[in-house]
């Protein structure tokens, strides 16, 4: 009987104590501040991604601004160099253009002293140089035209060096007038604005002059006094009042 009431006393005293109820609230005030922290979260990770999102979208419209201000500053740059290089191709367009003609102009000087020269070396070989420093004409060739006479003439000077020539042609024609032999000074012609050849004394200075160093050709029209037939061109060469040469055309008579 004892060992029975000791067993019953055991099991009572290892039951568990009574629920109070003040530990049931606690329990169910834990449970509802749960859902708030959850909700406070979430609200607080939204709010942190849309503040996030604006300082990104802030960001990215002050990178863009900047990015359009540097395209647009380099567009400008571009267009600049573009401008700079069109006047550059236009510039260096007209600096080679200028050169070719400055190259052309060259190479029609150096042909043309080329023939000269080869000219000269020709008539050099046609006659034997004079002493030097004489003037001595290589070509001379008058044709009668109407009431005046051409006449073509290629002068030389032999081994000339220092002052160049200075002197004067003097054209005398011998032949007949009112049935006698006269000799006349040809003047040099001029044609006026009716085309007739008339004498006159300025062409004869500025059409007769000689000014060489080498060699001089001439070529020009003689006036014929009215009434009287050459026969012969006496060509002098004056230097002042002296006579220097002298070479005689005779021409051939009129039809």
């Amino acid at each position: 009987m004892s060992k029975q009431a000791s067993i019953a006393n055991v099991s009572v005293s290892r039951q568990a104590p009574p629920i109070q109820a003040g530990a049931v609230k606690r329990g169910k005030g834990r449970w509802l501040i749960l859902p708030v922290l959850l909700l406070g979260m979430v609200l607080g990770g939204l709010s942190g991604k849309y503040w996030i999102k604006g300082q990104a979208s802030q960001q990215y419209a002050a990178a863009s601004h900047d990015l359009q201000a540097l395209l647009q500053e380099s567009r400008a740059g571009l267009e600049q160099a573009h401008t700079q290089l069109a006047a550059l191709q236009g510039q260096l367009a007209v600096e080679v253009s200028t050169r070719k003609g400055l190259e052309a102009s060259l190479q029609a000087a150096q042909a043309e002293l080329g023939r000269a020269h080869d000219q000269l070396a020709f008539f050099n070989q046609l006659l034997p140089p004079g002493p030097a420093g004489s003037i001595s004409v290589r070509a001379l060739d008058i044709e009668q035209l109407g009431p005046t006479l051409q006449y073509k003439v290629l002068l030389m000077r032999n081994g000339a060096e220092g002052k160049p020539f200075k002197g004067l042609m003097q054209f005398v024609a011998k032949g007949s007038r009112q049935g006698k032999t006269v000799k006349i000074e040809l003047q040099a012609a001029t044609l006026p604005a009716n085309g007739a050849a008339v004498s006159s004394s300025t062409a004869t200075v500025n059409g007769l002059e000689l000014n060489f160093e080498q060699f001089q050709r001439s070529g020009g029209l003689l006036s014929l006094p009215e009434g009287f037939t050459p026969q012969t061109i006496t060509l002098n060469v004056l230097e002042g009042d002296t006579v220097r040469l002298s070479r005689t055309v005779n021409l051939p008579a009129a039809d």
